[in-house]
């Protein structure tokens, strides 16, 4: 197998890794607070009743009473639990000039829960892990986020736990290059804690970052992110957010905007852009950044028509420090609890190639 086939094979299984199911384009309808629609301040993993209510009368194409709560309602639960969990499948094509192939992945098999206890959230899922012939039997199993969320009041929100830390769009892909190329991908969630004040016209996020102490293997980064949003109209919102963060090989610091904008209910952009210092300990400094950007038309409430562009240059002075992704494709909620996500698109990483590749993909996308 080619150096540049193993890279492209570890592209779409990260590309196909959307492990969080956040919608920050929900801003087109005025909703420019993740907590709306999710048990998560910041976003992403177990929705809210009305979160799913409206994955109902909003996300998808058709629906009948009541078809998007838990299992479709066959299992009832308690108002103190909350349930859910994500179900991921992945077909992919490479065509590169060394090699064609496809795979079938299943990339994600969670489930999570909320249990309410007054003014406190206790939130955790349990999925497969991607582990191959784990030594032990609990080895199979893992825990992508858990925290314990105390709402101190309406708009002040505390948790403590293992989760992403907040830092521009909270993106449901985490490949592009304002999340894996800043070492933000699959699998990178921090033990943290997290204060939030969250209104109708602002939001402000400050997080203490404390890296893995579980496993100092990974020599995850421990140090601080905070990010301020703020509604530039009932469908616009626009933020900056800083990010410093030291491990045993480097430190570095990050800052940059970010932007939501709504221009109508069927048209939205989405676009950040983030520069990089960062400080390899024993070696020389460097600047880099890093850019993403979605413009989605939604030609019939549910289909979503999209291009979409990311680049990271990770040093400024070296000219194959390049990588960037750019092409379109389709969205599909025809139902609560479906997705459907297709895409051709034209990837190069010039540190290994002069020439860009082509890569399609196709997801279903199953949550409870």
């Amino acid at each position: 197998m080619s150096f540049k086939f193993k890279y492209l094979v570890s592209f779409f299984l990260a590309l196909a890794s959307q492990v969080v199911f956040p919608f920050p384009e929900m801003i087109r309808h005025g909703y420019s607070n993740c907590i709306t629609c999710h048990v998560s301040p910041n976003g992403g993993g177990l929705v809210t009743p009305y979160g799913r209510a409206l994955s109902q009368e909003v996300l998808s194409t058709w629906h009948r009473e009541n078809e998007s709560d838990f299992l479709w309602g066959l299992v009832p639960s308690p108002e103190w639990l909350n349930l859910g969990g994500d179900f991921r499948y992945v077909q992919t094509h490479l065509d590169t000039p060394d090699t064609k192939t496809g795979r079938f992945i299943v990339m994600q098999a969670d489930i999570e829960a909320a249990a309410s206890l007054g003014k406190f959230s206790f939130v955790a899922t349990v999925g497969k892990s991607h582990e191959v012939d784990p030594p032990k039997f609990i080895d199979n199993f893992f825990s992508r986020r858990h925290f314990v969320l105390y709402q101190a009041s309406d708009q002040i929100y505390v948790r403590a736990g293992k989760f992403q830390r907040a830092f521009g769009i909270n993106l449901p892909d985490h490949l592009v290059g304002t999340k894996r190329g800043l070492g933000w991908d699959y699998g990178s969630e921090t033990y943290n804690i997290e204060g939030s004040w969250i209104d109708e016209a602002k939001d402000i996020f400050i997080t203490g970052i404390f890296g893995r102490p579980d496993n100092r293997d990974l020599d995850r980064e421990k140090g601080v992110a905070v990010r301020a949003g703020f509604n530039l109209a009932e469908t616009h919102k626009a933020g900056l957010s800083y990010f410093y963060g030291n491990k045993t090989s480097s430190e570095r610091h990050l800052a940059g905007p970010y932007a939501m904008l709504g221009f109508r209910k069927d048209l939205f952009l989405l676009a950040e852009v983030d520069m990089v210092n960062e400080h390899p300990k024993g070696g020389d400094p460097r600047w880099g950044w890093a850019n993403y950007g979605r413009l989605d038309y939604e030609p019939l409430q549910g289909f979503h028509l999209f291009v979409s562009h990311d680049l990271i240059k990770s040093d400024l002075k070296v000219g194959n420090s390049l990588k960037r992704t750019y092409g379109g494709g389709l969205q599909f909620f025809p139902q609560p609890h479906f997705e459907f996500l297709g895409s051709y698109q034209k990837q190069g990483n010039r540190q290994i190639s002069s020439e860009d590749n082509d890569f399609f993909w196709l997801m279903l996308h199953f949550y409870l």
